[in-house]
C-alpha cells in the first residue's frame, strides 16, 4: 500500500502552476509558511491534516482534491482494508478518505475513528460548506464555534462548517462515524 499523502505536493504545485500563484501568494492565501509549502511540493514533510485543511480552504479546493491521483473513475465496492488512513491528533485520529470530492456531487466522504481522548480541531472550511456527521459506534462531542453537542450511536447531526469546530472522544470506548462535507 502506499502513503495517500504522496500526491499532495503534486496536486498542490498544479494548482499553483494553473493559478499562477507564487510560493509567497500560495502562503498569503493558505496561511501556511512559504517554507512548509515547498517542503510539502518536494515531498519533504508530510503535513498534518489541519495544515491541509488550511492549504485546500485558502485554495478553494476540497480536501480530498490534495490527494487526487488522476486515475479513471473506478466503480466498485471500497474496502478498507484496501486504503491506506491518515492519522492525525497523536494517532487516535484514525481518517479513510472513501469518496473523495467530486464536483458533479459536490461532496466528500470521510469514515472516521477517534480512539479514546482523541481531539481534533478543524479549522473552517469554504463559505456555504455544511457537514453532515453520522455516528454508528460510541458518543461523539462535536464543538461548534462555543456550542457543544454530544452525540451518542445511532444518530446524526449537521452544521454549517464555515465556522471553528472540533470533535472529541473523551469517552472510554473508541467511537466510529461517518462525515460528509457537501460544498
Amino acid at each position: 500500500m502506499t502513503d495517500p499523502s504522496t500526491n499532495v505536493g503534486t496536486v498542490l504545485r498544479r494548482v499553483r502552476s494553473e493559478r499562477g500563484l507564487t510560493l509567497e501568494g500560495t502562503s498569503e492565501l493558505t496561511g501556511v509558511s512559504k517554507a512548509m509549502l515547498g517542503q510539502i511540493e518536494r515531498g519533504e514533510s508530510n503535513p498534518r491534516i489541519s495544515t491541509l485543511w488550511k492549504i485546500s480552504t485558502g485554495l478553494g479546493i476540497s480536501f480530498s482534491e490534495l490527494f487526487e491521483t488522476k486515475e479513471e473513475e473506478k466503480l466498485g465496492v471500497v474496502n478498507f482494508e484496501e486504503q491506506d488512513p491518515v492519522y492525525e491528533s497523536e494517532e487516535k485520529m484514525i481518517l479513510y478518505n472513501v469518496f473523495p470530492f467530486n464536483p458533479v456531487t459536490g461532496f466528500e466522504y470521510f469514515y472516521i475513528k477517534l480512539l479514546p481522548s482523541a481531539f481534533h480541531k478543524s479549522a473552517p472550511h469554504r463559505r456555504s460548506s455544511r457537514e453532515y456527521i453520522v455516528v454508528t459506534e460510541g458518543r461523539l462531542i462535536v464543538q461548534v464555534d462555543d456550542e457543544s453537542y454530544q452525540i451518542k450511536a445511532p444518530a446524526a447531526f449537521s452544521f454549517k462548517a464555515d465556522r471553528e469546530h472540533s470533535y472529541s472522544n473523551p469517552f472510554v470506548e473508541p467511537v466510529v462515524f461517518q462525515n460528509i462535507i457537501k460544498y
